[in-house]
């Protein structure tokens, strides 16, 4: 056997290896953004600039969200443009950056959300109602033990403050991790921080 293909066989087994140990884990989580936050410093052109706290939510068997806050378990922070609002165009996609923070763990990922829905549901207010839906690649990160993942939304935005409503999302978040990762975060069935 030559040296070409012993290193192609090598190399194989090397990412046969990496495959074995990916490990898939999924984040539903609930931002909502808290005045008391530092907002993040967002590029000139980004009209979004969001500063949020982070919830586990809490749903019965049937999937129904009875609880979406409680006991923060992280931050998000994001960045994004907003083309489509004036005019509405539910067509366009906006840039849109995040980065989610849970204990010491730094998820960050890039990609792009389009508005669904604009209307002004309180009277006399010029204030819009945004509802919105996002699509973003989690960015690898070796040293975290992160190798893909993705992290889908469905998000209200309120840029004017509306009485009844607040800018916020649920988020799911889809990892695919090595082992490194898995030392630094064990997974357990109830979390020792858990609201009773």
């Amino acid at each position: 056997m030559n040296s070409s293909i012993r290193i192609l066989f090598a190399s194989i087994l090397a990412l046969t290896a990496a495959a074995a140990y990916a490990e898939e884990r999924v984040y539903l989580l609930r931002s909502q953004e808290d005045a008391t936050m530092t907002k993040p410093a967002c590029a000139s052109d980004e009209a979004i600039v969001l500063a949020a706290k982070l919830y586990a939510p809490r749903s019965t068997r049937t999937g129904y969200v009875f609880k979406d806050t409680g006991r923060p378990i992280g931050t998000a922070v994001a960045c994004g443009k907003l083309l489509s609002y004036r005019p509405f165009d539910p067509a366009v996609q906006n840039s849109f950056r995040l980065t989610i923070t849970i204990r010491d763990a730094t998820i960050t990922a890039n990609g792009v959300c389009t508005l669904d829905s604009l209307t002004f549901p309180v009277q006399g207010s010029p204030g819009p109602l945004m509802l919105a839906g996002c699509t973003l690649k989690v960015n690898g990160d070796a040293a975290q033990g992160i190798l893909n993942g993705q992290a889908s939304s469905a998000s209200v935005f309120t840029p004017i403050p509306l009485a009844g409503y607040h800018t916020g999302s649920f988020w799911t978040v889809q990892l695919y991790v090595d082992d490194t990762f898995g030392r630094k975060h064990p997974r357990c069935e109830r979390d020792e921080d858990e609201d009773e």
